[in-house]
């Protein structure tokens, strides 16, 4: 499972609706459902950790997250990803207007023995918003990647809404990026039940299409998982 929650635009999301808020969370998720990349066949049945920290001040917010996929066949880790983004307000005045700067890059995935993920720099500017109960966020990014020629372009939304009281939270985002002459989709729709003030319990779906596997098939893969909000 590759992880692009994009939890520091939800959490900004909630600071700009009104609410002065930093959060730290662990997940564990397990990896269910199978992909296939023309005679590369693989079966998701691994465990993947993440690690998320999102810090909000008077200039905007720090994120960062870190993912582990457990996918060695001993059952140890084989391939690491993090992301690091600062974002900025823009003014009073336009509460949801945001500009941020971004970093991502990951190891080589040692369960098939290349690297999946290229080093990327990202720039550009997002709008946060409520639709009702929704919280809506989109953003357009230049995307660098830095061991590729040329400049790319990312376009993103994220979601949130909350049931039940508060204890149901469905969520998650939708990426659409230019790599290597190809567009690429990743989305993870996930829900969360609050089983505590410390423990929920849920999962996500990832659906994407020439991410990991370059053979135009969409790929849908679902998790089940346990977050621990510290």
């Amino acid at each position: 499972m590759m992880k692009r929650l994009l939890f520091s635009m939800v959490m900004g999301g909630l600071l700009f609706v009104g609410g002065n808020l930093s959060a730290q969370n662990i997940q564990l998720h397990y990896d269910m459902g199978h992909v296939k990349d023309g005679e590369l066949a693989r079966n998701r049945e691994y465990f993947t950790v993440t690690t998320e920290m999102f810090k909000p001040d008077r200039l905007g917010s720090t994120f960062f997250f870190i993912d582990m996929n457990f996918n060695q066949k001993d059952g140890s880790a084989a391939f690491a990803y993090w992301e690091i983004k600062r974002t900025f307000k823009v003014s009073k005045s336009l509460k949801g207007l945001n500009v941020s700067v971004e970093y991502n890059d990951g190891t080589a995935d040692g369960s098939v023995g290349f690297k999946y993920v290229n080093r990327s720099v990202l720039a550009g500017a997002g709008y946060d918003f409520t639709l009702g109960s929704w919280f809506i966020s989109t953003s357009l990014q230049a995307k660098k990647f830095t061991e590729l020629k040329g400049l790319d372009a990312q376009f993103t939304l994220v979601w949130n809404k909350k049931f039940l009281n508060n204890k149901l939270a469905f969520t998650g985002f939708m990426d659409v990026w230019s790599e290597k002459d190809m567009t690429v989709l990743l989305a993870e729709p996930q829900l969360w039940f609050s089983v505590s003030k410390n423990f929920e319990l849920g999962g996500e779906v990832e659906i994407s299409r020439n991410f990991f596997t370059f053979d135009k098939d969409f790929e849908v893969m679902p998790t089940l998982a346990i977050k621990y909000n510290l």
